[in-house]
């Protein structure tokens, strides 16, 4: 049954907000906190909860009572400090676990990664949660608000500009029963991980459905709670095209989800292993489309797509983004 999706901004009444430059850890927390647990004006929280918050870092659940899997994702800043602004050499880090014993011992734990707010001056920091009581994007992005600059920081191609997009959450898993479902990244890699780059975001997944095993991608535990693990990509049905849509209002061509696969769709085995399929699930509410559109627009930009409002993530490089988030049910 379908799950209805929650859209939090930071343009909302009574929204907190981001000031530092590059954004601090106590800005952040507090948008985590607000979106997930305790809900700010008319806006309703999305059930998580607050398990651990101390020096050490902040622990989210997912809810359980509304079929999440209980998995844990901690923040904490790279640097040891809550206050002030991260600076370039700073950031947030995230990891998730099947659970976390307190703020600093995982069970079952992914690879960590790093983030921070693109902008790094006094201008607005915008930020955008797209969620439910399983899972959640967060999306921080510079923005023109009047939509006068040419800057293609604040387009939807940012050209090599670093935007912030993140997934944590419950996957919607193949099998029936998944103690590995609850991840959280940004993009592949194979080991923890502090750097941040332009194509460290969710807007440049281009892993296609074809391409082999990798040891880059997402840490996956297997289904039976086993401690064994396996690399898995999220996958594009589409390629970024070399035609691009620079318009707004362009129609959409072809529509696929986003699957977590360990290997090429030309590999697949006979016997499906029940423990570690090579078609592990599917991003929730992530749709791929064949047409990449907005190539020259500002972010942020919204569609409907077979019927459903989409918010477009961006396009890391100088392609046309070809991948959105469902606003209304996942």
């Amino acid at each position: 049954m379908p799950t209805p999706v929650t859209v939090y901004r930071w343009d909302d009444e009574h929204a907190p907000q981001i000031t530092e430059r590059y954004g601090s850890a106590i800005e952040i927390k507090t948008i985590l906190e607000a979106c997930l647990v305790t809900g700010y004006g008319s806006k309703q929280a999305l059930g998580w909860s607050k398990v651990f918050d101390d020096t050490n870092g902040v622990v989210f659940q997912n809810n359980m009572n509304s079929g999440g899997s209980g998995g844990m994702v901690k923040f904490w800043p790279k640097t040891g400090v809550w206050e002030g602004p991260f600076g370039s050499a700073g950031g947030m880090h995230f990891q998730a676990a099947k659970s976390f014993i307190n703020s600093e011992t995982a069970h079952h734990p992914g690879f960590f990664q790093t983030f921070y707010h693109p902008v790094t001056s006094s201008e607005v920091k915008a930020w955008v949660l797209i969620g439910t009581a399983k899972a959640f994007y967060l999306i921080l992005s510079c923005v023109d608000e009047s939509k006068s600059s040419s800057n293609s920081k604040y387009m939807m191609t940012s050209y090599h500009n670093y935007q912030g997009e993140l997934f944590v959450g419950d996957f919607e898993s193949e099998l029936d029963s998944d103690a590995g479902k609850f991840i959280a990244f940004h993009s592949p890699t194979k080991s923890d991980e502090t750097s941040i780059g332009w194509y460290t975001t969710l807007g440049y997944l281009h892993t296609s459905l074809s391409a082999g095993a990798s040891d880059t991608g997402v840490k996956i535990y297997n289904a039976d709670n086993s401690d064994a693990h396996v690399i898995y990509n999220p996958r594009v049905t589409f390629s970024k095209g070399s035609i691009h849509v620079t318009s707004e209002g362009a129609n959409v061509f072809g529509i696929a989800p986003v699957p977590l696969m360990s290997d090429g769709s030309q590999n697949f085995p006979s016997v499906i292993d029940t423990t570690k399929p090579t078609l592990r699930g599917y991003m929730p509410g992530l749709v791929n489309v064949m047409r990449g559109l907005n190539r020259s627009s500002h972010w942020p930009q919204e569609k409907l797509i077979d019927g459903q409002k989409c918010f477009q993530l961006h396009s890391a490089d100088s392609t046309c983004s070809h991948l959105w988030i469902n606003m209304e049910q996942w």
